[in-house]
């Protein structure tokens, strides 16, 4: 990639193709996160075939480098520094230039004028993705990852570095990066009262800026050692990031906290066989509505609805949010 004050739209054209030199494959380009990751391999394969071409080759960020996954008709993965993902992600917006040939940009459209994702709002995620992002048929079936076994010593070391119990070991996933976190002493409380109870806690960390819930262990895993412990602990607790995407794939059994109303990436919704349980946290949502009485020095009682979330699966306080998680991991075992 050029020097950043020599970059312009035709120099950006050139890079890309550059990045996509081979007629005979399917160039994916995905800007963005883990979970997208999944979405965008689970469908590469319908998309090759629209496209008529032989392989699929994937282009994401470096951060993606660990995952140590692949998908059954992927030829590569590339991956480029996320500053110049950046700046390809902001080409595409700009020019309108979403496919060509051989390539396409793995994820959602904007106005060439600004705004916001182009999609059908009544579809979940993964189902926009077939609409809006891939123009592939809405019955397209969602393919697993290619996920390799790991060694009998890869194992060895596992066992020996982390206390892998499927009735005590859980672990909590606090660090989100696509919606707003939940406040840290609300999982500090949790992790505390889970120990008094005799279960061990591990904070998933990426083992370079995050930290663990004081109190808890860290744990870090890549995708093929997460795959192996999955069905081997009691569960996963954490706000909505991309490893439910993976752990859907798995009999693994967690509880995620998405924020009211973001119905469209629920595990729950995206992966309904999946043993997962949603709650959703409507604190801010009702937040300037509670202001408002408080005020006035009015007394009211705020509940929501929404046609695609059940109601007792909304939570208006983090004491509210605490019961139902702790309720929900104790009535499992």
């Amino acid at each position: 990639m050029p020097e950043q004050q020599q970059i312009t739209l035709e120099s950006v054209k050139n890079y890309i193709k550059e990045l996509t030199p081979k007629k005979d494959l399917l160039y994916i380009i995905q800007p963005c996160s883990v979970g997208d990751f999944f979405y965008t391999g689970g469908l590469s394969l319908a998309v090759q075939k629209r496209k008529n071409k032989r392989a699929t080759v994937l282009i994401v960020k470096d951060r993606m480098k660990n995952l140590g996954v692949t998908y059954k008709n992927f030829e590569d993965i590339v991956y480029i520094p996320n500053d110049t993902m950046n700046i390809v992600m902001q080409y595409f917006y700009v020019s309108g230039d979403y496919e060509g040939d051989n390539y396409i940009y793995g994820h959602f459209h904007k106005p060439t004028q600004g705004g916001n994702f182009i999609w059908d709002e009544t579809l979940h995620l993964i189902d926009r993705y077939k609409k809006d992002v891939f123009k592939i048929p809405m019955d397209t079936p969602y393919a697993k990852p290619v996920v390799p076994k790991i060694s009998n010593e890869n194992i060895a070391e596992l066992h020996e570095k982390y206390i892998i119990d499927k009735n005590r070991t859980i672990i909590i996933t606090p660090y989100t990066h696509s919606t707003k976190q939940l406040d840290m002493r609300f999982w500090m409380f949790l992790s505390m009262v889970l120990m008094e109870k005799n279960y061990i806690v591990y904070t998933n960390v990426d083992g370079i800026s995050e930290q663990a819930v004081p109190g808890t262990a860290p744990i870090t895993t890549n995708m093929r050692e997460l795959y192996y412990i999955a069905d081997k602990v009691n569960c996963f607790i954490g706000g909505r990031v991309g490893i439910f995407d993976f752990l859907a794939m798995t009999d693994a059994r967690t509880f995620t906290i998405n924020t009211f109303p973001d119905w469209l990436w629920d595990v729950s919704e995206l992966y309904p066989h999946f043993n997962n349980h949603s709650f959703f946290n409507a604190i801010d949502y009702v937040q300037p509505a509670t202001n408002y009485f408080k005020e006035k020095d009015v007394s009211a009682q705020i509940k929501l609805s929404h046609s695609h979330i059940k109601n007792e699966d909304i939570v208006y306080s983090y004491e509210e949010i605490f019961n139902k998680v702790l309720n929900g991991v104790i009535n499992i075992n």
